[in-house]
């Protein structure tokens, strides 16, 4: 059973490594004039090409709130790197498009992103890489689980409440 002091010790090194890394990629992309949130909206919205992707399915691909993608995506409109269009499936909504000199600016990136990763794991070899995405994987499936479950129930069980379904939706 893990103990919570080493738990506390491997989020905090997990945090520290991610910062890090956000900090290279960030550098490098910065005479590209593009930060890895917006990268990150490029290309999942650059992923579902033909038929656009909503604001709010980017904003849960992303972990955003939809306020935050909203101004993201103004400020992207503003600088042509996306569009906003109707869908073609539901005439009521409108989905995103990356626009050609979005796409342009993404292979760009795409080529620095593959520079600066392969740097930064180079100190890895392929079994340890292999190790390294179970694992992330797993954590972040573990993450968004523990998301879900925030989102569900807001407050969890105090069994020192008087009513101990206090803070639970009601059926």
């Amino acid at each position: 059973m893990l103990q919570n002091n080493e738990c506390v010790e491997q989020i905090d090194l997990l945090i520290r490594t991610a910062h890090l890394v956000r900090a290279a990629l960030n550098n490098t992309f910065a005479h590209l004039e593009i930060n890895e949130v917006r990268y990150s909206a490029l290309k999942v919205i650059g992923a579902v090409r033909e038929t656009g992707c909503s604001q709010s399915e980017l904003a849960r691909k992303l972990g955003q709130s939809e306020s935050n993608i909203c101004t993201l995506i103004e400020r992207m409109e503003s600088d042509q790197l996306v569009i906003r269009r109707q869908s073609q499936k539901d005439r009521r909504k409108r989905v995103l498009q990356v626009t050609d000199q979005g796409e342009r600016l993404l292979e760009q990136v795409k080529a620095y992103h593959g520079t600066v990763s392969h740097r930064l794991l180079s100190a890895l070899n392929s079994d340890q890489r292999r190790q390294l995405t179970s694992i992330l994987q797993s954590l972040l499936k573990s993450a968004y689980i523990q998301r879900s479950q925030r989102e569900t129930v807001k407050t969890f069980l105090d069994v020192s409440s008087t009513y101990p379904y206090q803070g639970f939706p009601a059926a």
